[in-house]
């Protein structure tokens, strides 16, 4: 394992051309790849070869491009959600679309159950919260999040949703229940870009666009930190799937790496020329991934 933060960038803009902005990222379960979405596509990279191994176009329209992209656990499958009202799922090897489903708002964030077994996805101009099977398809549950919403984390038992009410508050809802069991509110908590659950399930983490990062314990809903440090708003949160680091990449064009159990800032890392949209930790905490407006993709290895 490498002992400093050096980094590679595997998507250059050079040769991108007018492709665009980085929105979304994740590492495949087994860490050999990344999946990303810029503007009407999302593509495959090659980590070790630093190659793009395949590039799909997902949707059509000038005002209708890939908001965000997810992968299932067993690596099979490839989420994306869509502005133009889609959530689609892909089969990962041949590229292929397996299903699609309108909803009723700009999809903005998709994530999966730990288990595989279904969907969340979140429209943020229409304000509501859907779950669908992974397999079929077909909607379980839905319900309404009381205001516009952009982003949402799943707990990692898979019975509980955080997602944020308006500018008022992150609410936790219960998935079997069918009702919110906890409010988390502070006087600043501005536009949340982003969140996130730590796997022990004891913080719940969210991003603003005010440069804060609130840190409050689950189980009570107290908030017990405020993580300052970015000088623009705090786009992405990511976690190592051990839960000792957060890593958060903001509009200042940084990465920042806490430590979980001390809640202090260790490192922070510059490369990026455009604001680092996206970030994520890899299944086997060896990398970071980050996506810029600058159209690149940067990945870091951890010491």
């Amino acid at each position: 394992m490498e002992t400093s933060y050096s980094h590679t960038t595997i998507r250059k803009k050079e040769d991108m051309g007018t492709q665009g902005t980085i929105s979304s990222l994740k590492f495949t379960p087994d860490g050999n790849y990344i999946v990303c979405a810029s503007k009407n596509y999302f593509e495959i990279w090659d980590i070790e070869s630093g190659s793009q191994i395949r590039k799909i176009k997902a949707t059509t329209g000038t005002f209708s491009w890939v908001n965000d992209v997810a992968v299932s656990p067993d690596g099979q499958y490839i989420i994306t959600g869509i502005e133009n009202v889609r959530i689609k799922m892909w089969d990962f090897s041949s590229g292929n679309l397996v299903w699609e489903a309108k909803t009723k708002g700009a999809v903005s964030k998709v994530d999966v159950s730990t288990d595989g077994k279904f969907i969340i996805g979140i429209a943020s101009t229409y304000g509501g919260i859907r779950i669908w099977d992974l397999v079929t398809g077909e909607v379980i549950d839905k319900f309404k999040t009381g205001g516009v919403s952009r982003t949402l984390a799943i707990s990692s038992d898979n019975n509980y949703i955080a997602y944020v009410k308006a500018k008022k508050a992150i609410n936790i809802w219960d998935i079997e229940a069918r009702n919110n069991i906890r409010e988390l509110k502070t006087k600043k908590l501005g536009d949340i870009h982003s969140l996130v659950i730590t796997p022990d399930m004891k913080y719940v983490i969210s991003g603003s666009f005010n440069k804060l990062i609130h840190v409050w314990e689950f189980s009570t809903g107290d908030k017990i930190a405020t993580l300052e440090g970015h000088k623009s708003s705090v786009y992405s949160l990511a976690l190592t799937p051990d839960g000792k680091y957060l890593i958060s990449g903001s509009g200042d064009k940084t990465i920042k790496i806490w430590e979980i159990p001390s809640l202090q800032l260790i490192h922070t890392l510059t490369g990026h020329k455009g604001a680092v949209f996206t970030v994520a930790a890899s299944p086997d905490r060896k990398y970071i991934a980050s996506g810029s407006t600058d159209q690149t993709i940067k990945i870091w290895n951890l010491p």
